[in-house]
Order: structure tokens, then sequence, then C-alpha cells
């Protein structure tokens, strides 16, 4: 792979995230598999220093410190950068008026000029019906979420008001708290400095001392909780993912992030068009002439571009060329043709910058591992979609790209390869290909197994040269059998067991064969899995099962499959949650159903101390099944301390209450709640 291009989207963006978010104050993402080394689900901790762009160090507010990953996988969320002293200068929260915003910044998307600070934003105030622009940075690219309205909320918990505490990692304050040891209780969290809000904690500590330390300034703890406590209720979807590049947004103008432009215009004309969007310097001569990169659109949809220099300049729109990344020069062909110039058939050479694709692919297929290998490689284009992504064909395997990470290529003579024969484009492929065959067998056979051909499978499982192939070779990250399960090509999968392949072999996430099917919504390698002896009520190292995945990624065909298969149906992974949480929280009553029909243990609990009934009352699922409620009576472990969930009907909406009751006054009084329907 190249090295990143000093100046480039991926690498200024990175740069300055790790420059600014030291300090930024931190809950677990959407990528977590760690288990509770941040004290559980809501807890926070504060980013102490990034090791490279890829990872982060955390000290959690219990006194942990960890790595953890911030590119391509996800492992957390931005609970607050105002630690950071990240600032939007000019701005001011229009509730505790604020002045500037400090942190992640709140733009109504429905009033005009209507900002609000993070606390603020999650205490609800404000419109909860309106829309919101999250802007996590000046200059940054700004994201619409959905209303708070239709989204939850969830507790932080950790160093906030009321904890008890202890010295932390970074004490340097001798004698203070009485000795290494003694206790002390928060009483309020406090600005380290003016520069750094919401960075430190006031404490009084059980001697009677009273200071100020930090919790967030310059990446600093000097505290370690022992008795956290409840901070505010956050919006969790609505926070921004630790080291995210974020999707590309694109104005009127037709530009967005990623994209290579040009200043084209002559000298008085572009100083012209600057007055009022960042004006014109004689530092910025260098961008006449030079190719820059898009980094930012501002919200006055000013163009942020940064050159090799490592310089960043403000432009109007109105000044840039964009800057094609394909040979463009022939026109498409019809009825091939799709967005950006390309048409089925064409040559294109998938981009070598990895970073840069992980970005570009935001949105646009997403980025997998499995995917690294086509960096730089050259392949055709199978499909256009409808919103232009490209369908590529390439190393013998198929992906979904951003037409911005592929470059077209020509044929020798200018023509473009979508409009030659297909002999002539075979043979093109062949030659463009031969230059990246590397030899390895494991990468041919894993290769093979994804596209589905056994023949070229049997061809090279019967080597007997040097070459001979392990059938449990990795490549990729993956086996051959794996490959195959995910793309539920039954065949290989067949002709693999008889190869000797092992059918619970695990990859690096410990997702076994059964697992990758159930990913890939193939009920048919299941079965054949099945056959063959698969464990398919196995756990990957998130400790879930091909039920759980297929449960959360809605596929109902696998779900039935692996039921009639008779997997344990109430397994719980690494939060405690079974398959009948999980179909509660994605609120698909046609899985619960199953789930139940087929013995699911309603009385199973997970980490929070939630049993399925719990669950979908804390969801605020309305539409409970008649046999859900009616399991109820079978089961006396759910009456739990003499508590129950009882679920009663009213005109629109189901009314939740906690009551306490001996058994026997609950069974007298469930009758009330089996009007249900």
């Amino acid at each position: 792979m190249e090295p990143n291009i000093p100046g480039s989207a991926s690498t200024s963006r990175a740069t300055r995230f790790m420059m600014e978010g030291v300090g930024a104050r931190v809950i677990r993402g959407p990528d977590w598999k760690w288990g509770k080394q941040d004290g559980g689900e809501g807890h926070v901790g504060t980013v102490r220093n990034f090791e490279s762009p890829e990872e982060v160090v955390v000290v959690w507010d219990n006194g942990t410190a960890a790595n953890y990953r911030c590119s391509g996988a996800y492992d957390l969320r931005i609970l607050d950068s105002a630690p950071t002293g990240v600032k939007h200068e000019g701005t001011m929260c229009d509730t505790c008026r604020q002045q500037p915003i400090f942190g992640i910044r709140w733009k109504c998307a429905e009033c005009n000029n209507y900002d609000l600070c993070s606390v603020c934003y999650h205490g609800d105030k404000h419109n909860l019906r309106h829309r919101f622009y999250r802007i996590s940075a000046p200059g940054a690219q700004r994201c619409l979420v959905e209303p708070r309205r239709k989204s939850k909320k969830q507790a932080v918990r950790g160093i906030f008001p009321g904890a008890r505490v202890v010295r932390g990692v970074d004490w340097q304050w001798e004698d203070q708290d009485g000795g290494n040891g003694r206790r002390g209780k928060v009483n309020e969290v406090q600005d380290w400095s003016a520069a750094s809000p919401r960075s430190a904690a006031y404490v009084i500590w059980d001697n009677g001392a009273k200071n100020l330390y930090r919790v967030g300034f310059e990446g600093m703890a000097d505290l370690k909780v022992v008795n956290d406590v409840k901070g505010q209720n956050v919006y969790k979807e609505h926070l921004p993912l630790l080291g995210e590049l974020g999707p590309g947004r694109t104005g009127p103008h037709g530009l967005q992030v990623g994209d290579q432009v040009n200043v084209d215009l002559d000298l008085e004309i572009v100083q012209s068009l600057q007055h009022g969007h960042g004006g014109w310097t004689d530092g910025m001569f260098e961008c006449l002439g030079t190719t820059g990169t898009v980094v930012g659109i501002d919200e006055d949809h000013d163009i942020v571009v940064t050159y090799p220099s490592g310089n960043r300049w403000t432009f109007n729109p109105a000044v840039l060329t964009k800057v094609c990344t394909g040979n463009l020069t022939a026109s498409a062909s019809a009825g091939g043709a799709g967005g950006g110039g390309f048409a089925v058939g064409d040559l294109v050479q998938v981009c070598s910058d990895q970073e840069r694709v992980k970005a570009l692919q935001r949105g646009h297929g997403e980025w997998a591992e499995a995917m690294a290998p086509t960096l730089g490689k050259i392949g055709r284009v199978q499909q256009i979609y409808q919103d232009n992504d490209l369908k590529v064909e390439v190393c013998n395997t198929s992906w979904t790209y951003n037409p911005n990470a592929v470059t077209k290529v020509a044929s020798s003579d200018g023509s473009i390869p979508g409009n030659s024969s297909g002999e002539r484009l075979s043979a093109l492929l062949k030659k463009l290909f031969e230059s990246h065959v590397t030899g390895d067998a494991n990468e041919e056979l894993v290769k093979a197994a994804a596209n589905g051909d056994a023949t070229r499978c049997a061809e090279i499982l019967g080597r007997t040269d040097a070459q001979h192939v392990d059938v449990n070779g990795f490549y990729g990250g993956h086996t051959a059998l794996q490959a195959a399960a995910q793309n539920g090509h039954v065949e290989v999968i067949r002709a693999l067991v008889e190869a000797g392949a092992d059918v619970d072999a695990e990859d690096r996430d410990g997702d076994r064969a059964a697992h990758h099917a159930a990913f890939g919504d193939e009920p048919g390698a299941l079965r054949a899995l099945a056959a063959a002896g698969a464990d398919l009520s196995a756990r990957n190292r998130r400790r879930q099962t091909p039920l759980h995945i297929a449960v959360n990624k809605g596929h109902l065909g696998v779900v039935r499959t692996l039921l009639q298969l008779a997997v344990h149906p109430s397994l719980q992974d690494s939060e405690g949650d079974t398959p009948l949480h999980d179909a509660i929280s994605k609120k698909r009553d046609d899985m619960l159903t199953l789930l139940l029909e087929h013995g699911a243990d309603m009385t199973l609990t997970n980490n929070n101390g939630f049993n399925a009934l719990h669950h979908a009352a804390l969801r605020g699922n309305p539409r409970y099944h008649p046999p859900f409620c009616m399991n109820i009576l079978k089961f006396g472990s759910l009456l739990r301390d003499g508590y129950l969930i009882l679920a009663l009907k009213s005109t629109n909406d189901v009314v939740l209450i906690g009551a306490k009751f001996t058994f026997i006054r609950i069974c007298l009084r469930l009758r009330s709640a089996f009007l249900l329907t």
C-alpha cells in the first residue's frame, strides 16, 4: 500500500483529530467487543493520547486504561469534546447563552440560526420534533440526525457529582487526599481552565480538604471512581464516532469531502470572488496550478481545501474546478453508462490509499478488511447502481465501491474497454491481472470459494506440487469455508468439507462458518454446515451465536432455519442478551413469535438485570403477542424480588406499571393484563 500523501483528505483530517481529540470524554461505540473494560454500557472515559490514526488510548473513570480502534472499526463515541478546547467562534447556545459553544454544536435544521450546546441538546431544550445538524468542530461537515422525539436516551455513569473517588493514574498532588487509598466525594464538574470546559471535578475529601482535579484536561485523569453515579441522559445514537471521518456531504456546488480540485480562473477573478468567502492572502498563491483535496464544507457552503504543503484554505466554491479521477475522455456507451462516466465493462483501478478508500466507502457499500487485497488492483465494472455506486469484479471477488474510490483504465488504443469485444476484454483483463498474481494457494482457494467456483476449488485442492493448499488456510482473515458459507455456495461447502475443511474454524473475531452464513442470509449454507456436523450454537468472541447475528441482521429465513435445526434459542452474548432480547430491540414481532414457539427462555436477565418482559417495556414496544403475555404465569422467576411489569392497554398507548405484590395477588390481577390483543 502506498503511504498517505501529506495533505490528503484522510491524512489531514486524521492528524487534525489526533491533535484536537485528546481529552474528549467518551463512551463505548457500535463496534465495541471488549467486555466490561469500561465498567459497562454507558460508562465514561477520557482520551489520553493517540498511538496512531487507527488506535487511541483511553483511561476509563474506573481506572482501566487500554487501546481501542478509531479507524475502520469504531469502539468509541464522543460524549463531550468540550474538554479538548474545541470551540465554535461566533456562536451562542440559544438556551443557556454559552458563548461561544464549546464541544459539539447542535444546529436546528428547521429554525433560522438556532443553536444548542451539548448540555442543552441532551437536556431536551427546544422542539423535540425538530431535526438538528451535528457539527463536531468548526469547518467540519455537518451531519443531520433524526428528531430526538424518535430517539432513545441512555444514562451515562462515571465521575459526576456524588461519585466517590480516589487518586487516579495522573495524580501529582502529594497527600491532599489524606494519603493513597483515601476517598472523597465529587461535589461538582467544573472547568480546569476557561479554554477547557467540563474538564475537572471539585472534590471534598474525607479528611476535609477540598480542591479541583483534572478529568479530561489534556487527557489527564487525576481521579479514579470507586462508586460511580449517573450523569446526564444522552441520545447515544446521535453522538459522533471517535475517529470517524464521516460520510461525504455534497453541497449545492456538487463538491464533497475527498474531491480533488483546481483553481483555474485568472487571479483577479479569484480575488474578487473570495470577498466574503475567506478572503485572499499572498500565501494562497500556492493554490494556483496545484491540485488540492476538499476536507470540509462549512455552514455557508464554502469549501475547505488542503494542499501538499499541509496548508488549508477556504474558498468560494465558484473558484474551484473538480478534477475527474478517471479517464473520462470518451463518452459512456449507451445503455450501460452510469454516473461519473463509468459504464458496465469498464476497467477500473482501485485507489491504493487504504485510509482514503475507507473514508470514501462510508455510505457507499462500507469498508471490509477483506477488501484490502483489492487496493491498487484492476477490475471490471459489473453493475452501476442507481446512486452511481459501482459493483466491481476485482481479484476474483466482487465489491461495491464509491466511484470516487476507483480510476478508469483505458486500453492501449484509447478506446473504452466496455465497448470492446468479449474476447479482447478477456485478454486485456488477463494481461492486467498477471502482475497481481501472488502465487499464494490459500489466496486462490479463498477467492474461488467466495466466487462459488467449485471446479476451480477442486483443481486447487487436487494439487500435488509445492503449492499444495491448506484447506483450512486463511486469506484476508477468512478460510475458504467461511467465504463460501457467507456467499451461500452450497456445492463449494460440500467439496471443502469432503477435503477436510474444519467446519468450526474461527476467524480473528471468533466467527465460524455458521456465523458467516447467518450474516450473509444463507439458510442453505447453514443446512449444509449442519449436515457436516457444524456447531450451529457456537459463540464468537462477543459470545454471539449465529442466531444472535441472524436476528440482529433481520434475516427471518435464517432464524427459522436455525430454530428448525434445533439450535439453543436462549444463549446469552457478552451483554447478557438472548436472541429474544435482540428481537425485542429490533421490534421484530415475527422473530419474537418464532423464538417463543421454539422455547426461548423469557426469564433470563441481561447485564442490566432485564428479562425479556422488562426489556420489551424498556423499549416501549406496544405490540405484544398474547402468547408472550400468557407465558408470564409459567415462570415464577419473572417475579424476582416480587416485581413485575404489567402491560395494560389504554386508548392509544401501552401504559407500563411497576408494582410489588405477592405471587397470589399477582396471579389474580394478571387477568387485566391479558386484555392485550
